[in-house]
């Protein structure tokens, strides 16, 4: 029973636990001692004695409860020494006191190991001989042998309660970290479901700067964060913020009047900061107001931050699983079919058995290509945080068997984005140029990014047949939406000029064409 409330604890009150169990130990074997006593015959002159131990308890708890950590493992030996003393200096015959003997070397092992019984055990086998030679009335042979029962009853139970809860602390200690991380999740997975706390980085970073503008009226905002080892990324701005990049970096030495930079301080570190510019310049009015405000969002950006950092990694994880259990599940079956539609064809003698067996072989083909295109998606993401390469290599790899001309443009020379806006970014590129090759029947493929700290823009453009509206039961442009909406961008799907359909992602949002496909799919 006692090792398995010790086990049911978490690390950071295993310490108020252990306590209260070897309080516990102590209260019962005084309980016991006075038990026995009441019932035997002379009650009188051992009262004396149990409320010695009762002191000796009490002290002994009080102790441990105030007493620093380093100092706890010498308070069962002192324990012991004294108890041994109130045993050996009593001059009653009665034996009643003597489980007492067995408290401290169990309190020593529950509470510290047992080495710490061993010793508590030796200190008082040594003390109880010591003074009960100094005593003007000796232990008698009997009483010897009851002390040393009670002595290695408390020894031996005291090694198994150590050896046991060192085993528990061991295992405690290698789950803390998953035990605090469950709590953590939890609490904000019940905010988040209540609605009480805001868990999305770019609409936490936007709400900020457009309170930042408000209070302030700064013209140009920049929020950036450098947090959870990731460089410099911009989460969110309004204005010119080319040039602002550079004070959030420190760069910039030449302090101008008309720039005030805020740091935003997480939970425990730098997240990162905001700078903010006005023409007009800054008084100290307007300086405490945006100070007060970055004080507000920080930690609530940096949780934020931290969680997207979370979903992401979980994200990728899923993805990985998702594409290994396409390969090796339902990828390798459609291959055996076409192994099947192969061998009717080779065995058989009807003309229309062979042209449909060829039919349902491209068909075979044509959906296993598919299916490893797919993978392809669900595997291709943004490294070291260059959107260009992972959208370049993508392009590479989808178009290089198909007799498509690709048009690339890539400008990032703006501050790098935060990494949930790439990896949004990349989807809806992967999307709309996986439209293009299944229906498009296009020639050429324009592909624009452009991220230079005043906008981002992503555009896919292609020559093919057009049409490119929403259709039942088919999610892709819902899904380009919804993607978009998640970085506060929007999404703009309409007819190409000269034939085609064109894709734009724009942030700040702008106002889509009067041709623009609008309907929800």
């Amino acid at each position: 029973m006692i090792l398995d409330m010790i086990g049911s604890t978490e690390p950071s009150r295993l310490a108020g636990r252990t306590w209260r169990i070897t309080t516990a130990i102590r209260v019962f074997a005084i309980a016991l001692c006075l038990g026995r006593t009441l019932s035997s015959q002379g009650a009188a002159d051992i009262a004396i004695p149990i409320v010695a131990l009762a002191l000796v308890a009490t002290l002994a708890s009080l102790v441990e409860a105030l007493c620093a950590d380093r100092m706890q493992r010498g308070i069962p030996i002192g324990e012991a020494l004294l108890v041994s003393a109130v045993v050996a200096l009593n001059p009653s015959p009665d034996d009643s006191i003597l489980l007492y003997l067995a408290v401290p070397p169990l309190v020593a092992g529950v509470r510290h190991g047992w080495l710490s019984a061993t010793n508590a055990f030796l200190m008082s086998a040594a003390a109880l001989v010591l003074m009960g030679g100094l005593s003007t009335t000796p232990l008698d042979v009997d009483r010897l042998q009851s002390a040393a029962f009670w002595l290695v009853m408390g020894l031996g139970i005291g090694v198994l309660a150590g050896v046991q809860t060192r085993n528990i602390r061991d295992l405690e200690q290698h789950q803390a970290p998953y035990v605090a991380t469950h709590q953590l999740m939890s609490q904000l997975h019940d905010l988040a479901s209540r609605g009480e706390v805001g868990l999305d980085s770019i609409k936490l970073s936007t709400e900020l700067a457009g309170r930042l503008r408000e209070g302030t009226g700064a013209a140009d905002v920049a929020v950036y964060g450098h947090a959870w080892g990731q460089p410099l990324v911009q989460l969110a701005g309004h204005g010119d913020t080319t040039s602002l990049a550079s004070h959030a970096l420190g760069a910039n030495h030449d302090h101008k009047a008309d720039v005030l930079v805020i740091g935003l301080r997480g939970a425990g570190h730098q997240l990162g900061s905001v700078v903010l510019r006005n023409p007009d310049g800054w008084s100290g009015r307007s300086r405490d107001v945006a100070q007060e405000v970055a004080d507000e969002f920080a930690l609530r950006l940096d949780t934020a931050v931290l969680f997207d950092e979370v979903r992401r990694l979980a994200t990728s994880e899923e993805r990985k699983r998702i594409a290994r259990e396409m390969h090796d599940g339902v990828a390798q079956e459609l291959v055996a079919l076409g192994y099947i539609v192969d061998e009717i064809a080779s065995v058989s003698d009807e003309p229309g058995t062979v042209a449909l067996a060829d039919e349902l072989r491209q068909e075979i083909s044509r959906v296993v290509a598919e299916i490893r295109y797919s993978i392809l998606d669900l595997r291709h993401h943004v490294t070291d945080h260059r959107l260009s390469g992972a959208l370049a290599d993508y392009v590479h790899q989808v178009t290089q068997d198909m007799d498509l001309r690709v048009n690339l443009v890539l400008d990032e020379s703006g501050p790098a984005l935060p990494p949930r806006t790439e990896s949004e970014l990349l989807r809806v590129a992967q999307e709309a140029i996986g439209n293009v090759r299944k229906h498009a029947r296009a020639d050429n493929l324009w592909i624009t990014l452009v991220s230079d700290g005043t906008k981002l823009l992503l555009e896919v453009e292609d020559d093919g047949i057009g049409n490119a509206k929403p259709r039942n039961r088919h999610w892709g442009l819902q899904s380009m939406r919804e993607r978009a909406a998640g970085i506060e961008a929007s999404l703009e799907v309409a007819p190409r000029e000269g034939g085609g359909t064109l894709v734009r992602l724009s942030s700040p949002p702008c106002t889509p064409s009067a041709d623009a496909y609008k309907e929800d799919v």
